[in-house]
Formats: structure tokens, sequence, C-alpha cells
């Protein structure tokens, strides 16, 4: 569904087809690679559409939620 929707983009290479790949599985989530393919006149037009169209796909598909937060408590020593 991701390659299919990233080979879509205009100016993104036929061969070599676009690469997904599963980095790492952690506790905030799953890290993706994404690469794209294009000739280096269009790789910012690439780069900025790829990530536009993970997070449609992916937001679509219920996979992309808010990052998890951290909260830290600071307390002041008592003064005597």
């Amino acid at each position: 569904m991701l390659k299919e929707a990233i080979a879509k983009i205009p100016n993104v290479l036929v061969e070599p087809a676009v690469d997904v790949e599963v980095l790492e599985l952690n506790l905030i989530g799953t890290i993706i690679a994404v690469r794209p393919y294009t000739h280096n006149d269009h790789y910012w037009q690439v780069y900025f559409d790829t990530n536009y169209v993970i997070q449609d796909v992916l937001g679509k598909a219920g996979f992309i939620a808010p990052a998890p937060t951290q909260n830290i408590v600071v307390q002041q020593p008592l003064n005597p």
C-alpha cells in the first residue's frame, strides 16, 4: 500500500523500485526506512511528497498516533 502510493509520486523512478523496510521495533513504535529513487534534480520535490504520502497513507490506516509524552516531576528541597 505504501510502496504503491510512493511509486505514483511524480519523478520517482520505476527502477530501482521504492524500498520500504522495518529498521527498528521499540516502545514508541516501528521505525521504517523509506527510499524512493529519483534524479538529483527532483530530490527535494520527491522528498517532501514522500513525507506527505507516508503521513497520509499511514494516518488513514490508523498507524499514526500522537507520540507518548514523558512527565517529569521536579521537587524543590524544603528550607529548614
